[in-house]
């Protein structure tokens, strides 16, 4: 149907054509009632239902996106049984114009990239993928604004607010192909669903098409193009920089699994790559470093059962943080103090002294997931990113890694090869990862009690899937644990043993791995095939926490004390909020004889384990390792009491009674330090090469009863 000036349609005159498609024709109109020039899309007469069906996706999904990178929507109507469309009148070209004139520089291409990356993000977050991004779809205004048209092959997925999609086009059906050639991802030209994913392929495309005046996959005929696209790589990128080229590279992995997760993630790493910062190539300096607080996921579960997930989610996400340069992530145990404060994200990321805090919340209805998150700079409380992740429990690993991707990339920029690798963990049945979860959240209570249930549950998880590394891993740092401090004898070493040969065979490339394996080791007395492990732990995760830290004990016991030294001072740099860490510096520097070095780090340990016990009274560690510390200040009586106060509440913990032994010693009150010391040994303690490393117990080495309980961990 072509309309001539003077028609009117409603309360909208017509002025001129604009242009004409297979779909219908566009024209100039006015609108009276508000004094403006409006488009109006008019479709021809009595359109097919398919037509028809793709005209109301794109009017029902452009007017659900109000941003100012998508073409804004007044109204709809029909016109003797045509239907009509209004939207804004853009003044400007199509990209496709502005590319017939050649490439276009990069500063300006990743303008235009940036703004096509938060149109598109717009859509994402409402679960709207576009599955047509070229070009012709692309308008630049006369004032530099990117206007996305044509959602017409929009796919609208699980959105609330849209009435579902029809299945007259085969929209949600695989085997059929949606999209134009040059554009397409590779799971388009499969005829396979797609997701958000898609879209970054097209704009990585796009981006490509840009810099180098040539699309990356087009030849001369559809089918060529189509082959290109699911088995060529684009050629390489020339005079452009390397963050730029390796972002544009990540858009165009034939995996979608490999991409960008969202056009939100790739927002960041533009912005990025606009500042030249390329995570391959950029060695962050100290006053670069930035950090983070992952706070334990809120349970929004009807039945409020599903704490052990929102704990494991939480509890990955730090793990899988470490692996950034120049990121520092707060410890579990920092953390999770806040799991019942009602203080918000600030105020907690201030307490903890970082930059960001990470929190979210997680609703599981039958294998129904929904895990919402966002992302707090702490200086401003703005919200410096945040979505909505929806899948079934299967999908949680993927989720994990988007999340953790995400995050990285808003604080660090683009990543390097190596940290997006690490960063990924091995999945596996969603009931094995449940048992999984449950065993990692009681193995972090550190008590007899818990450990025994930690352990049924990662046998569990085990029978379920074999093959399931990190279940291996914490089962066998359990049981080193347990053959050190709960009395497990020969049978704890022997399973930390074979548990932790299982986890390297199974995933060497999991720092974890090499960290349960030392730890195994190390209980055998086998210190120079530990150092080993912890050493590969460490290549594999430089911001390991546990691996520096348990290192350092390990070569404590085995009397290299500098060694010792030198960890425990690396670990207690990557968590400046650990207490451990200086404590145990301090006894290894006073070995060395550095005294003023060895006062500076004690102080330091008290200075940390107080603030611990503002947030947590009865913090055992930091009441017993801090009395040891106070002793070592000349505060006997307030390391009394802390001690006192940590045997109170906990009557059967070994490890409370090897630091009293450690403190009734240094201040020669010899009769406490013996009773304290047999009370450990009877409770299970089984490490005879700490005790005879440990200075404190000096004043008591000479005494029979000494001997002879070290005689009984021989």
């Amino acid at each position: 149907m072509r309309l001539s000036p003077g028609t009117s349609l409603g309360p909208y005159v017509i002025a001129e054509a604009l242009g004409s498609g297979g779909m219908g024709n566009v024209y100039r109109a006015r609108d009276p009632r508000l004094g403006r020039d409006v488009a109006v899309k008019v479709l021809n007469a009595a359109p097919d239902s398919e037509r028809l069906a793709r005209f109301e996706r794109e009017a029902r999904a452009t007017a659900l996106l109000a941003h100012s990178n998508i073409l804004t929507i007044f109204d709809i109507g029909t016109h003797e049984g045509a239907p009509f469309l209004v939207c804004e009148l853009l003044d400007g070209e199509t990209l496709r114009e502005h590319l017939n004139r050649g490439a276009i520089d990069a500063d300006r291409a990743l303008s235009i990239g940036l703004q096509l990356a938060r149109g598109v993000a717009a859509a994402h977050s409402l679960r709207v993928v576009h599955r047509d991004l070229k070009p012709e779809n692309l308008v630049i205004t006369r004032s530099g604004t990117l206007k996305i048209l044509d959602f017409g092959l929009a796919k609208l997925q699980e959105n609330p607010l849209l009435e579902p999609e029809p299945n007259t086009m085969g929209m949600s059906s695989p085997g059929v192909l949606i999209g134009t050639p040059a554009y397409m991802s590779p799971e388009q030209v499969r005829g396979a669903l797609v997701d958000e994913r898609s879209d970054v392929f097209a704009i990585g495309t796009i981006l490509y098409e840009m810099l180098s005046g040539r699309n990356p996959f087009a030849h001369l005929t559809a089918a060529e193009t189509l082959a290109a696209i699911l088995h060529e790589a684009p050629p390489p990128l020339k005079n452009v920089a390397p963050a730029v080229a390796e972002l544009v590279e990540r858009c165009l992995h034939k995996k979608a699994s490999d991409r960008f997760q969202d056009a939100a993630n790739l927002i960041d790493a533009i912005e990025a790559a606009r500042q030249g910062e390329s995570r391959s190539s950029r060695t962050p300096q100290s006053d670069e470093v930035r950090s983070i607080a992952v706070l334990p996921f809120l349970d929004m579960s009807a039945a409020r059962d599903q704490d052990y997930l929102c704990d494991g989610i939480a509890d990955e996400l730090i793990n899988a943080l470490t692996h950034i340069d120049g990121l520092r992530v707060s410890a579990r145990s920092s953390s999770f103090q806040f799991k019942s404060s009602k203080a918000d994200a600030r105020a907690v990321g201030a307490r903890l002294g970082v930059d960001s805090v990470l929190e979210g919340g997680v609703r599981k209805a039958g294998d129904r997931l929904r895990v919402t998150v966002q992302l707090v700079d702490v200086a401003d409380g703005y919200q410096r990113w945040s979505h909505r992740f929806d899948g079934t429990i299967e999908d949680v690993f993927h989720i994990q890694d988007q999340i953790a991707e995400r995050v990285a990339t808003a604080l660090r920029g683009l990543l390097s090869g190596r940290e997006k690798d690490a960063m990924r963990r091995p999945g596996t049945e969603a009931a094995a990862y449940e048992y999984y979860l449950r065993g990692r959240q009681q193995m972090h209570a550190l008590s007899r009690t818990s450990a025994f249930t930690a352990k049924e549950m990662f046998d569990r998880a085990i029978e379920i899937d074999p093959n399931y590394a990190p279940a291996y891993a914490g089962l066998a740092q359990l049981q080193a644990w347990n053959y050190e401090w709960w009395g497990g004898g020969e049978s704890a070493a022997q399973a930390a043993d074979e548990a932790s040969r299982k986890a390297l065979e199974l995933a060497p490339q999991l720092s974890e791995s090499h960290t349960a394996r030392a730890a195994a080791l190390a209980q055998r007395g086998a210190y120079d095939e530990a150092a080993k492990e912890y050493e590969e732990a460490i290549r594999l995760n430089p911001n390991s926490f546990d691996a520096y830290y348990y290192y350092a004990r390990s070569s404590f016991a085995a009397k290299k004390i500098e060694k010792s030294a030198e960890l425990f001072e690396r670990a207690g740099e990557l968590r400046p909020e650990d207490f451990q860490a200086p404590c145990l510096l301090a006894q290894s520097l006073w070995m060395s004889g550095r005294e003023d070095e060895a006062r500076a780090a004690n102080l330091e340990g008290i200075r940390r384990a107080e603030r611990w016990l503002e947030l947590d009274p009865n913090n055992l560690r930091a009441l017993a390792l801090g009395a040891t510390a106070l002793t070592h200040a000349g505060q006997a009586d307030r390391a009394i009491e802390w001690m006192e106060r940590a045997i109170a509440a906990a009557p059967d913990d070994p490890s409370i009674y090897f630091n009293a032994g450690c403190m009734y010693a240094k201040l020669n009150r010899k009769e406490e330090a013996l009773a304290c010391l047999e009370q450990c040994l009877a409770r299970g303690f089984g490490k005879r090469d700490w005790i005879e490393q440990d200075p404190d117990y000096a004043s008591i080495r000479d005494d029979p009863r000494f001997q002879a309980m070290m005689e009984k961990l021989s």
